[in-house]
């Protein structure tokens, strides 16, 4: 195994430096990821460490101007406590929405998990004022940084912070610009199953130094209508996005669902960075599980968190050049849950970055500690 490892990157080295020396339309970028996980309850007698050793390939071929053709890879190897205890991971994995399962497991034993997996197999067209992209790709509607309910096509969880490309849809996005600051958009993702259909347009337009987008269409068995924001309060950022979905099988006795987040950032003098936000959840379970497995969720549009209301308070210092730490947390008055989220990020060098982050979840209701966790990762990008 790790003769094949080094043979890898030693491949992955040439390459990179052949097609930087040759400035050919072939072009590969990636990173290489060592993340350490140290995880424990409230005990650290309960001490759990796994290892990820985490490579991303991103092949970016242009024939034309107009043409661009684009495949990228994440390759996954796990190691530890979390491929032996936990119940289903290799399956949780191996999950892949698309039309096409493009996700498969090289190795797969008690101890170890090597997964590979394709998220962005693409075709993209523009010519003049229009944009066209056919595959496996990301179509990003959301405009808030922590929760998007418009993000209707590829919800991401954010605890899952090593993922930093976000999931993809299979999908046909069209885009039309109709100026610099407005646009009309339509995209439509097909996954598994007859019923996993999201098809909806966007409309996209400036007005009084705000970008407004309005949304409709249908989400899986539900109608879409959606309205996003961004802009600013004075000195302030000012952002909002809100989704409300309307079964129409069941159209007059029906169950629908709001879904809103607001946001307000702001930055002060000398790198300190303030960003909060709020979170309505209409269709909130709070008999579904805690916080705590939010780790673990695929999340969606209409359930963004498992409670009615949630607060998200961000404090990042750029210290440096270099060197910049944050404190995230997020809070429901439901059972008191809090998730505690601070971070370090250092720059050791050109392209090699050492980060810290941290994870803990409570219901201080209910005085108990539902998790804590600890990622070390040392990252090399090419």
């Amino acid at each position: 195994m790790k003769r094949l490892f080094l043979i890898y990157l030693l491949l992955v080295t040439l390459i990179t430096i052949h097609a930087q020396e040759k400035k050919e339309k072939l072009v590969l970028s990636g990173y290489i990821k060592n993340l350490n996980e140290f995880s424990f309850i409230d005990n650290l007698d309960q001490l759990q460490w796994t290892t990820l050793l985490h490579n991303r390939l991103n092949f970016k071929y242009r024939p034309s101007e107009k043409l661009t053709m684009r495949l990228e890879f994440r390759n996954r190897l796990f190691y530890g406590d979390n491929v032996k205890n936990i119940v289903g991971f290799s399956e949780l994995i191996a999950q892949d929405p698309g039309i096409t399962d493009l996700s498969w497991h090289i190795m797969n034993n008690k101890n170890l998990l090597l997964n590979t997996a394709i998220d962005r197999a693409l075709i993209n067209y523009i010519n003049g004022d229009w944009d066209i992209t056919l595959g496996r790709q990301r179509v990003n509607w959301g405009m808030n940084l922590i929760w998007n309910p418009n993000d209707i096509f590829n919800t991401y969880n954010f605890l899952d912070f090593d993922y930093e490309e976000r999931p993809g849809s299979d999908a046909i996005r069209v885009q039309y610009y109709l100026g610099d600051f407005s646009k009309i958009e339509v995209a439509v993702k097909k996954g598994h199953g007859k019923d996993v259909v999201v098809a909806a347009a966007m409309y996209k337009f400036n007005k009084a130094s705000y970008d407004i987008q309005l949304l409709s269409g249908i989400y899986k068995k539900d109608w879409f209508f959606g309205i996003g924001w961004a802009g600013n309060l004075k000195n302030a950022g000012f952002k909002g996005e809100a989704s409300y979905f309307v079964p129409y099988e069941t159209y007059f006795k029906s169950k629908n669902v709001l879904s809103a987040a607001i946001t307000v950032d702001y930055g002060f003098k000398k790198g300190l960075y303030l960003n909060g936000s709020i979170l309505y959840n209409s269709s909130a379970d709070n008999t579904l599980g805690n916080i705590g497995y939010l780790l673990y969720t695929n999340l969606n549009a209409k359930n963004l968190m498992p409670y009615k209301y949630s607060g998200f308070l961000q404090l990042v210092k750029e210290f440096t050049p270099i060197f910049k730490g944050a404190v995230s947390t997020i809070y429901s008055p439901t059972n008191h849950s809090v998730i505690v989220m601070p971070t370090i990020n250092y720059s050791l060098a050109t392209n090699w970055e050492l980060n810290f982050t941290g994870q803990s979840f409570f219901e201080f209701e209910n005085y108990q500690t539902l998790g804590n966790s600890l990622f070390v990762r040392l990252r090399w990008s090419f």
